[in-house]
């Protein structure tokens, strides 16, 4: 019987399918020549997308890797290649299915708010990536609703993040930053944040429960008079005026018009 020639597509898929496999096969092609030649330059480019992508998800997840620890995150990284390898060309995509990989790893149940940590740091590399623009300053607000911004509509900062955890790891975060003081964080106590880059640098600010809901309702399009209402109803706390300047001061606002 003549040999017979793969076709380019066979061969890269058999080839991506080395690549995938948790441990290669002893003699992945058969009609290659030397075959124990073939199988080492394999596993050679093998061990190199791995621990390229490996290093992806440490850059991408700094906080998570300092958590576990190096040889716990390089686990958790081969791990992670062998459930969910790469579907995009472009390595800066790898890793967006992570958070939900570690809120399902078992080995990771130690540290329950991991997952959330990963999210958290997704929504700060969005905000590092998302598009510029100019914020508005609280006189060119006023002008916009004559006086009175009660029937405004805004639209906020395309950096501009919102993420909700029960546990505290806007503050962890913060921790794990180089210039941060050092301070006593209860793990458990569940945090708003506020992420976004109104001008060169991304920033990180725990808000309270009722700034959150405003800035959300904000964000899907209601005017001012209503999102601080709805921020009230579940907020008893709620201060219309220091969450203003919490909008303000964040450099989240980029347009406002009358609804």
């Amino acid at each position: 019987m003549p040999d017979r020639t793969p076709s380019d597509r066979e061969a890269f898929d058999k080839l991506a399918d080395i690549l995938r496999a948790p441990q290669p096969p002893v003699a992945p092609f058969d009609y290659m020549g030397d075959t124990d030649k073939t199988a080492a330059a394999l596993a050679v480019y093998r061990n190199n997308i791995r621990s390229s992508l490996s290093k992806a998800l440490t850059d991408k997840f700094p906080v998570v890797a300092q958590l576990v620890g190096e040889e716990f995150f390089k686990f958790a990284a081969a791990e992670y290649f062998n459930t969910a390898p790469p579907s995009s060309p472009m390595i800066a995509d790898y890793g967006d299915r992570f958070p939900e990989f570690l809120d399902a790893f078992e080995p990771a149940r130690s540290v329950p708010y991991l997952a959330d940590m990963a999210q958290l740091e997704i929504a700060w590399l969005e905000a590092y990536r998302a598009a510029d623009a100019e914020p508005l300053d609280t006189q060119a607000i006023l002008a916009a609703g004559d006086g009175d911004p009660s029937d405004l509509v805004f639209t906020l900062h395309p950096s501009l993040r919102l993420f909700k955890s029960s546990f505290a790891v806007g503050s962890i975060w913060r921790r794990h930053q180089s210039d941060a003081a050092s301070e006593d964080i209860n793990a458990s106590a569940g945090e708003c944040i506020l992420i976004i880059r109104p001008e060169r640098e991304v920033r990180l600010s725990i808000i309270n429960a009722g700034a959150f809901a405003a800035l959300e309702r904000l964000n899907a399009g209601d005017n001012v008079a209503d999102a601080l209402g709805h921020a009230a109803a579940i907020d008893d706390s709620f201060d219309p005026q220091a969450t203003f300047e919490i909008i303000l001061g964040g450099g989240c606002i980029i347009a406002a018009a009358c609804k």
